[in-house]
């Protein structure tokens, strides 16, 4: 039996929005059915692509096993809408602990019995009460149940809206837009059930109910598409995460980048566009960048992220499991080090540099001497050591006071770093002892560096309170490799014996080893 004249524009609008739902649902289905809140929009969509398809075909004028078959059935999916939405609202504003499964199944029970009522209500009356109206498309007024549902429904909706309303408020950057976009929907509704009770409803002779919440799932889909929404729900995501001086970077199982605060845009140098993203894209511009490290299979790494300030973070990886236990995503803490690094780097320099002058220090100068001797070997390079002492040292201290013999020393310090290369390594072995490493340099050479470098030193008149200094240098050269199986220790004695040497001969002078000496 017809029940009213066909309205194709009417059929064609609902089945058009049925199957956008249920396109929805499954585009979700496919991509993100582990995903928190995942299940409850998928409900939500299923149901009001039911109430959609099934209206339609009504209003196509479709025959069915009764008289009111097709408009009762549409009630499969509008009891199920509220309920399929408060459980959404709950979830994607952190509520889930209330969502216990004696709890939900309280939920749908409501839908359930109300079904019942309403295929059963010709032996009880309790859902029209004799109140349907002949030929109406709309239940406008009708019994007890009836009723009870049209309250609970909406205290439903009301409850989600408050709740989405506070998530909004208290939420900020990518979730908040969420959350806005999804209120947006939901408000749609309440303004077409203003329009229903004001008596200005645009379809006239239909209930535009499923269009309004068709509306709001479009919304819930366009969250979906442009920020994120499900990939993963915010865990105490509002101003305090926002204001956190750590940066917080959150990565779905996809390595794809879902959530940042602006502490984590600061420090990586990047902006809200680069959520959906892969992390990989972050990550590649890192100076010491491996591909596999976008994994982050290691729980805590410092990275350096390179640039002009040469940034150092310390890196820790949480993985973020779900209620049942199933890999969500990742949770990246990035903690700022880079004054940390630095304090280290001079603590590093200071343990290998003389604080007086400023030269290496002995113990440095000897791992370095080692490792250029390894590359003379491997490359067959020259390498000329030269030990030097400062003459009458003592007398300077003695006549003059320490700061004048602690002034001597920087001044020697400051000529020899003058008058030698960046490869070259200069040290203070201690007290009034220094050494000169020269890379790829023969002996001969090295004795006329030396020889100029003692000229300089014996020409500077060094300043010293009230006091004009001056002093000399005896130097002693000599060259890796000139006797058969060398070594670092065979090299210091010689230029020690070349240095002893030109002390005997009378200081100020420099002295070449050979093989008369020992």
């Amino acid at each position: 039996m017809q029940l009213s004249p066909p309205n194709i524009t009417y059929s064609s609008l609902l089945l058009v929005a049925g199957t956008a739902c249920l396109f929805v649902a499954v585009a979700i289905l496919q991509s993100r059915r582990n995903a928190v809140g995942a299940t409850s929009l998928i409900l939500l969509l299923l149901a009001l692509a039911w109430w959609d398809t099934t209206y339609a075909i009504f209003w196509a004028g479709t025959p069915g096993l009764t008289k009111y078959f097709w408009l009762d059935i549409t009630y499969l999916g509008a009891v199920s809408v509220p309920t399929a939405l408060f459980v959404f609202s709950m979830q994607i504003t952190n509520h889930q602990g209330w969502l216990k499964r004696p709890f939900v199944s309280l939920l749908y029970l409501e839908p359930i019995l109300v079904l019942t009522c309403l295929f059963t209500d010709p032996y009880h009356g309790l859902f029209f009460a004799g109140r349907r109206a002949e030929n109406s498309a709309v239940i406008l007024d009708a019994g007890p149940v009836f009723w009870l549902n049209v309250v609970y429904s909406y205290s439903l909706i009301l409850i989600a809206t408050i709740l989405i309303v506070r998530g909004y408020l208290r939420s900020s950057g990518v979730y908040r837009r969420q959350l806005g976009v999804i209120l947006l929907g939901i408000g749609f509704t309440w303004l077409n059930s203003i329009i229903f009770i004001l008596g200005l409803n645009p379809l006239p002779g239909a209930d535009n109910t499923p269009f309004s919440f068709t509306i709001a799932a479009v919304a819930f889909a366009f969250a979906v598409g442009k920020y994120q929404l499900l990939d993963l729900i915010p865990v105490a995501r509002d101003i305090l995460i926002e204001k956190m001086r750590d940066g917080v970077l959150v990565i779905d199982t996809q390595n794809r980048i879902v959530d940042m605060n602006p502490a984590a845009q600061n420090l990586l140098n990047i902006n809200t566009n680069m959520l959906g993203r892969l992390v990989e894209d972050v990550i590649r511009k890192w100076p010491h960048y491996k591909k596999d490290s976008s994994n982050f299979s290691q729980p805590q790494t410092e990275i350096n992220l390179g640039g002009r300030s040469r940034k150092y973070v310390d890196m820790q990886v949480t993985n973020i499991l779900d209620g049942k236990d199933r890999d969500i995503g990742r949770l990246i803490i990035l903690h700022d080090i880079t004054n940390l690094k630095k304090a280290q780097n001079e603590l590093r320099l200071l343990a290998n540099v003389d604080s007086l002058t400023g030269a290496i220090n002995r113990g440095h100068f000897m791992e370095l001497a080692k490792k250029e001797i390894q590359r003379s070997i491997r490359y067959n390079r020259k390498l000329s050591l030269v030990l030097m002492d400062m003459d009458s040292f003592k007398k300077i201290n003695d006549n003059y006071g320490h700061a004048s013999g602690d002034q001597a020393l920087i001044t020697l310090t400051r000529i020899c770093a003058r008058g030698t290369r960046k490869m070259d390594v200069f040290a203070r072995l201690g007290g009034e002892e220094f050494a000169l490493l020269l890379p790829e340099t023969p002996q001969e050479i090295a004795a006329e560096l030396s020889e100029r470098l003692r000229e300089v030193l014996a020409s500077s008149v060094i300043h010293s309170e009230s006091f004009e200094i001056k002093t000399t240098i005896s130097m002693g050269v000599t060259e890796f490799g000139i006797q058969e199986q060398d070594t670092f220790e065979g090299l210091f004695h010689r230029a020690d014996k070349a240095l002893y040497k030109a002390k005997v001969d009378g200081r100020n002078c420099v002295v070449m080893w050979h093989k008369g000496l020992g």
